[in-house]
């Protein structure tokens, strides 16, 4: 018998699925008022309604403008704009009228469900009973890990699609001819690379290439009937490498945009030291065991526990002692988790460094502990072992019972639990960072029964093994207890808050007629080196287009930077690899140029048209950061686009009126589009020839054949013909003033950003031009540094003027070294209201070549810095 023919009573299949429903009652929508805290209902779902709108307006995104001062849209990886997920909650009622994380929510407790069911089909095939392998499936996909993967939103895709992708494997060995093995690992492989979190991916890929790997050997042992070779086996992880490949080439949209888009470009995550990838080093020894014994002592970002059965997985040597004979399988299984659980403690053993240096891209992840993802799974196979292995260990005669291995075992565990919490109790050892019960202070009564639900399910689970009388009855109950004690762990196990609404469609419609911008926190270390680089010597450009006259030619961008900290006018424009003759020529011919004006025509995520109006040819500037992938036109040809400025875009423009349009081009983006088609176009072909015959084999051809090709096509037809979202932007062209800003430009120092997710408050904004209101940052009194302007050299300083909202009057102090500073006693007009705008007017003129601006008294809203070397009219 090669898998089990025995039949589960479909009632059995529909409470798999409103299980999770049940489980975490507290989280289902529109039914209760609670939600997951911390991250769930931020990056994700902004992410994901952020490029959901600029498809919903008919434009395909390329570019994010204004995600981390403005990204390819794959930075938006949270998104999941290529898993169905995100288009299944889109075009429910009430997704675009606020209820979008509803609907999340909704499809992600169904996704929790579907996999139980795979899981308990496949471990039914593998002649586990009803019970058993109802039990299996829900500790597997019910637990510590699933909750947290919950609270990064994403995550839980990543963790689904691994469960799905590895029954997938099995599934394919135990019925090679089929046709389901071969799609579901085509399938799970696709939504587990496009799930949005690089990081669970990949731990998902490795911890399928293990199961993979281990997985003929391990199902041999399970299916006697099944034996099976090194040559057999060779044979499958061929068969199934090549559909993890097709898998992986069905994904290219999303692969080769992320690698050429993304991660070569990035700063702020790869390439960071050995501490970063620890986060906190969250783990402790103590608190990772607690995972098999009281889960909810352990730190949430490597938690994993859930039932106390899986303590039966970790016990698993002590069968030796009772001379059970362990497959070799079913060992490397257990070498497997103990190499997870080394891995997990991060600094605390070589295991975690050993893999930081030498696997590929683990240098770009933090938080060790999150491998955990992997870990369910492999205590999944050997429980299933345990429990599958015939015969008593040993007879109890005095109760007249015959205890199979797994309630031997659970005799243990009945023992080391209460054991473990008296160690907790009388030594107090250190927990994890954040593990439940420091989060939401659980009740004792709650812990208790926690506990004491966990050791009934030991209970009984004992009683199943030593009574075949009992063991059906005490089978339901131990399932019954089972999800009790998950649901009461569940239910503290992470952060709660109230369930928010998302915005509407139409309100995202006015934030995009207001300011093409994003409108939330970027995720942490998210930005292009470009934008890191610029931020380090300069500041990046408020105004999206802008007219130049002084053209200055640079070498390079190192050249431009030098410079530009000298002397710098808003009006100058340093541009690389320009003529230097033809340079002259333009400012010139600008030179007495006066008016001159710039409008936003037509706005979308890819394309940007502006109209333009110079009395004199000259140069205009675009704001988005420079990454040779925008492309220009200037009354409908092509024209050169240079890097100005550092890292921005310029093109040169005629006198009188022009049309200038920038569209944005991604090869990557394109080829991944072209790979995916014609992959699916490949599989269905595939399937075709597999299932149909005579004329339905050509008509399902066709068809598949003119939907990959049409999917295509309207994908390409979309980058540049949405609709026009109105954004209202206009400027008009400024002279240069007789007296100079010696703060323009100039480098900025002493404001610390609170969060690297949020660079639009950058301190360089305090010198970049923009004066208006809430374009800046706040400075509290307890940042101690302040804000310090660096003006290259010793100045003559006359007045200083403050725009922003200013309560208090702020601390200004000068210096000449940076060292040794002084405060200025600021003369303000009588009767001048200051809240919008401060001047600041010295007894006499003062030399100094740093100032810095503090908060005293309340916080400071600094829009904008200007410093005069001499009477300015403001």
């Amino acid at each position: 018998m090669t898998a089990s023919r025995l039949k589960t009573p479909f009632p059995i299949y529909l409470l798999i699925i409103a299980l999770p429903f049940l489980i975490l009652y507290w989280l289902v929508p529109f039914w209760s008022s609670l939600s997951i805290g911390n991250d769930y209902q931020s990056y994700g779902i902004q992410n994901q309604m952020e490029l959901l709108f600029s498809i919903k307006t008919g434009s395909f995104p390329l570019y994010s403008p204004g995600y981390s001062l403005g990204h390819s849209s794959i930075a938006l990886t949270w998104s999941q704009i290529f898993h169905p997920l995100s288009y299944l909650s889109s075009i429910m009622p009430g997704y675009w009228s606020g209820k979008a994380l509803y609907w999340n929510t909704f499809w992600r407790l169904f996704s929790l469900g579907l996999t139980q069911l795979v899981l308990f089909i496949f471990l039914r095939k593998i002649n586990l009973n009803t019970i058993f392998a109802f039990l299996l499936s829900l500790i597997t996909v019910y637990n510590l890990r699933m909750l947290d993967m919950f609270r990064y939103s994403v995550t839980l895709e990543a963790y689904t699609a691994f469960l799905l992708l590895c029954a997938a494997i099995g599934w394919y060995w135990i019925y090679p001819s089929r046709l389901t093995g071969p799609l579901g690992i085509i399938i799970s492989t696709y939504l587990l690379i496009v799930s949005g979190h690089p990081q669970m991916m990949y731990y998902g890929l490795l911890g399928s290439g293990l199961f993979l790997i281990i997985a003929p050997f391990f199902l041999s042992d399970m299916l006697p009937d099944r034996r099976i070779d090194f040559k057999d086996a060779l044979k499958f992880w061929g068969k199934s490498g090549f559909l993890l490949t097709t898998g992986i080439l069905l994904s290219a949209v999303y692969i080769l945009p992320f690698y050429f888009d993304f991660y070569i470009s990035n700063a702020g995550r790869v390439g960071s030291s050995y501490e970063w990838s620890l986060g906190g080093d969250t783990q402790s020894l103590f608190g990772v065991l607690s995972n098999f014994f009281i889960p909810f002592l352990s730190d949430v970002h490597g938690a994993f526990g859930g039932s106390s059965i899986i303590l039966l997985a970790a016990l698993l040597p002590v069968l030796r002692w009772f001379r059970v004979r362990i497959p070799r399988s079913v060992w490397i299984i257990w070498g497997i988790v103990l190499i997870l659980f080394l891995y997990m403690l991060g600094q605390r053993t070589p295991a975690h460094r050993w893999a930081w240096e030498y696997l590929p891209l683990m240098s770009a992840f933090r938080n060790p502990g999150k491998i955990s993802m992997i870990m369910p799974v492999f205590l999944m196979m050997i429980l299933a072992w345990i429990i599958k292995k015939d015969g008593p260990l040993f007879s109890l005669k005095s109760l007249s019972a015959k205890l199979p291995p797994y309630s031997l075992l659970a005799l243990i565990a009945l023992v080391l639990i209460p054991l473990f919490a008296l160690i907790f109790y009388i030594f107090r050892p250190p927990l994890g960072y954040l593990p439940p019960v420091v989060i939401n202070k659980i009740p004792f009564g709650i812990l208790l029964f926690i506990i004491g639900s966990g050791v009934v399910s030991l209970v009984l689970l004992v009683l199943c093994g030593a009574s075949h009388r009992l063991s059906r009855i005490a089978g339901i109950f131990l399932c019954l207890a089972t999800v009790l004690q998950i649901s009461a762990l569940l239910r503290y196990g992470t952060f709660i808050e109230p369930a928010k609404e998302q915005p509407t469609f139409e309100q995202m419609q006015a934030q995009k007629k207001e300011k093409l911008d994003y409108r939330y926190h970027d995720l942490p270390g998210m930005q292009t080196s470009a934008v890191i680089t610029q931020l380090e010597h300069s500041f990046m450009e408020p105004f999206t287009g802008k007219i130049f006259t002084r053209i200055i030619p640079v070498q390079n961008q190192d050249d431009a930077y030098n410079r530009m900290a000298r002397e710098r006018l808003p009006q100058e424009l340093f541009i690389e690899g320009y003529d230097p003759e033809k340079a002259k020529a333009v400012t010139r011919g600008a030179e007495d140029m006066k008016e001159g004006s710039v409008k936003l025509v037509y706005s979308s995520f890819n394309r940007m048209q502006f109209n333009v109006n110079s009395q004199a040819p000259a140069f205009f500037g675009f704001a988005y950061p420079f990454t040779g992938q925008w492309r220009a036109w200037v009354n409908g040809e092509k024209a050169h686009v240079y890097r100005a400025n550092g890292a921005a875009h310029a093109v040169e423009i005629p006198e009188g009126d022009s049309l200038v349009e920038f569209r944005y081009w991604s090869n990557a983006f394109f080829l991944g589009m072209l790979i995916s088609c014609a992959t699916l176009a490949l599989i269905g072909v595939f399937a075709c020839f597999r299932r149909l015959n005579g004329l339905a084999r050509i008509t399902g051809i066709i068809f598949v054949l003119i939907i990959s090709a049409g999917l295509f096509t309207l994908w390409r037809h979309s980058l540049y013909t949405g609709d026009n979202l109105e954004t209202e932007y206009s400027r008009t062209y400024s002279p240069p003033a007789k007296t100079r800003n010696l703060a323009y430009g100039k480098k900025t120092s002493g404001y610390s950003l609170p969060s690297s997710s949020n660079l639009q408050r950058h301190g360089s904004r305090a010198v970049d031009g923009d004066t208006g209101p809430g374009s800046g940052f706040t400075l509290k009194p307890s940042d101690e540094k302040g804000l310090i302007i660096d003006l290259n050299r010793n100045e003559e300083i006359k007045k200083i003027v403050l725009y922003g909202k200013i309560k208090t009057l702020p601390l200004i102090t000068l210096s000449q070294d940076g060292n040794q500073w002084y405060k200025i006693a600021p003369l303000i007009s009588e009767g001048e209201n200051y809240t919008g705008v401060l001047r600041i007017v010295p007894d006499e003129p003062l030399i100094a070549r740093f100032v810095k601006v503090k908060a005293s008294g309340s916080e400071l809203g600094v829009d904008e810095v200007e410093v005069y070397s001499s009477g300015h009219e403001k």
